[in-house]
């Protein structure tokens, strides 16, 4: 399918970087709102509040092991990102040919990285956060995804989703890259609490079971943030997808002109005011993280 090319494309293009205007910011804030919900992921957390907390601070985890999975690793950005801060980081992508560029990348290629389809895919609870970024819409089968990413969030841990947001967006260009829809917010913790309410825990070892559930199988859930992303985004896409009827011009994102040089720099500036302010009302992406409640 030419979606699939298209895409595919983009992802070797950004595998052989560490930086992309739109991924690099989604992961500064997405890792804000992390530190935030669990401030102890920071080095010398003891000495800092999460108002403190800086989207630049790559010091490194404290000497707890934090392991991050990203599913749909795609280009490795995110992955790249999460190791600079400290995590042991893993992942999963569907496609062959964004597995072998991640393996080549020398930051990557001794992480554990490797093919699977999420639908297909359950876990052990082994990892502190679990990110799946503009996976799901790509999956006709969303609530299943979303039931065997939870799989492997640990007790205390987070799962984060991003999705496109908004429903009525959804138009050719989501059409291209194969997504099979676009979310609002309620449709979207509906899915989840869906997913997680059939959820079972996994039929692990008694005595390797975290101690926590041990006595208890029951762990529920608690959405700790459920925000808005990029609001300039929302805008350009309505312009251009409803407004104008034509494609916007993604060559913005890796032309070294001067004006996409400048483009890019305002844009960047906006992207970490809305990392500071934690959200916003109006966005293209929709950013949401659960945790995982041991119940008492």
């Amino acid at each position: 399918m030419k979606a699939d090319k298209d895409l595919n494309s983009q992802q070797e293009h950004l595998s052989s970087t560490s930086y992309d205007l739109r991924i690099t910011n989604l992961a500064r804030f997405i890792y804000r709102k992390i530190t935030f919900c669990h401030p102890e992921f920071i080095s010398g957390s003891k000495k800092k509040t999460p108002k403190q907390v800086r989207h630049d601070d790559t010091s490194p985890l404290d000497s707890q092991d934090k392991r991050f999975l990203d599913v749909g690793a795609g280009n490795g950005l995110f992955l790249k990102f999460f190791k600079a801060k400290g995590f042991k980081v893993a992942g999963f992508e569907l496609e062959k040919q964004n597995v072998q560029n991640m393996k080549r990348d020398p930051i990557l290629t001794h992480e554990n990285i490797t093919q699977g389809d999420i639908t297909k895919l359950t876990g052990k609870q082994e990892y502190d956060v679990v990110m799946a970024s503009d996976v799901i819409e790509h999956i006709r089968d969303d609530v299943l995804a979303i039931k065997n990413l939870w799989s492997f969030v640990k007790p205390d841990g987070l799962m984060i989703i991003t999705v496109p947001a908004h429903s009525f967006l959804y138009g050719k260009r989501d059409e291209k890259w194969g997504h099979y829809r676009r979310y609002d917010m309620k449709v979207l913790l509906e899915k989840i609490e869906n997913a997680i309410c059939s959820s079972v825990i996994p039929d692990l070892d008694r005595e390797s079971m975290d101690p926590r559930i041990r006595e208890d199988d029951s762990v529920g859930y608690h959405v700790v943030f459920a925000t808005q992303w990029n609001i300039v985004g929302f805008y350009l896409y309505f312009l251009f997808e409803k407004i104008l009827h034509k494609p916007i011009n993604e060559n913005m994102r890796y032309s070294n002109s001067l004006l996409s040089r400048s483009i890019r720099t305002i844009l960047d500036k906006i992207l970490r005011l809305e990392e500071m302010l934690g959200g916003v009302p109006l966005g293209l992406t929709l950013v949401v993280g659960v945790r995982k409640v041991c119940q008492s």
